[in-house]
């Protein structure tokens, strides 16, 4: 449980952070006519209608966050975080679009609940950091397939990447003006549709081999760091998954450490 604590306190002060701004209230006003509920939002009457009762929830899921990282009352905190987090992060996704960066937090909220109810029955006490961290490449992984499985190596051309990064900057406000350069040039454009498939690929093979992880997360970062100046396209939510791969647990022991500062002449005997 000494790896876990670290990433407990990590994981839930970034999405704390990363979700702060969250504000759910608008969706009450939607018309029903757009109530497209996913999963298990079908067993709802209806889209919600009051505004207050979201805000209560909203408030409640970030102090529950808050409560997780500090390790109050951990384990009810942590069902509360991963229950109120499947529905305030769900909600929006049942009216019609799919809002694909917030389910990793969903599931990595859920693993990390279940961690905490089976604290001490497995000797495997890290289990949830390495189920996070195989669901976090997985999510890389899947979207390269979905890539190659609906448009096939069509996907992987030069006018396909045109397109897409031009297409974004109808619907996004870029920082850079990097899109609308590299767009000039054929071969920068089919050279990052392949790379970005063999990159989201590459992290199927790195769950298992651990000298591949490092490379292939730093390419990911990078990948999406790359989206995010040319498209404007923010994947801040997925700041939680990279984070459950650094040495967190180390760094934790050294601030442990309590220092020798006593003065050398105190250690040498005295004759």
């Amino acid at each position: 449980m000494k790896r876990l604590a670290p990433v407990r306190v990590v994981t839930y002060s970034l999405l704390f952070l990363i979700y702060l701004p969250l504000d759910d209230r608008g969706w009450t006003q939607v018309s029903a006519v757009f109530w497209m509920p996913i999963s298990l939002f079908h067993l709802l009457s209806g889209p919600p209608r009051n505004a207050a009762l979201i805000g209560a929830l909203e408030v409640l899921w970030k102090l529950s966050l808050v409560t997780s990282a500090i390790g109050l009352f951990s384990r009810i905190s942590m069902f509360t975080a991963a229950g109120l987090g499947f529905y305030l992060l769900g909600l929006p996704n049942c009216f019609g679009k799919i809002h694909h960066l917030d389910g990793f937090p969903v599931l990595l909220l859920a693993i990390l609940a279940a961690g905490a109810l089976l604290r001490g029955r497995s000797s495997q006490s890290d289990w949830p950091i390495r189920l996070a961290q195989a669901l976090f490449l997985l999510v890389f992984f899947a979207a390269g397939y979905s890539k190659l499985r609906h448009s096939g190596l069509a996907w992987m051309t030069a006018t396909n990447m045109r397109d897409i990064s031009l297409g974004e900057l109808f619907t996004h406000t870029p920082p850079t003006p990097l899109a609308s350069y590299l767009a000039r040039y054929t071969w920068l454009c089919g050279l990052g549709a392949v790379a970005t498939v063999i990159i989201e690929l590459s992290a199927l093979p790195a769950i298992f081999l651990r000298r591949l992880r490092p490379f292939t997360l730093a390419a990911l970062f990078g990948l999406q760091a790359m989206i995010a100046l040319m498209l404007g396209v923010y994947f801040t939510p997925h700041l939680a998954g990279y984070a459950l791969f650094l040495p967190w647990d180390r760094l934790y022991a050294k601030l442990r450490q309590k220092p020798d500062t006593a003065p050398a002449c105190n250690r040498l005997s005295l004759s």
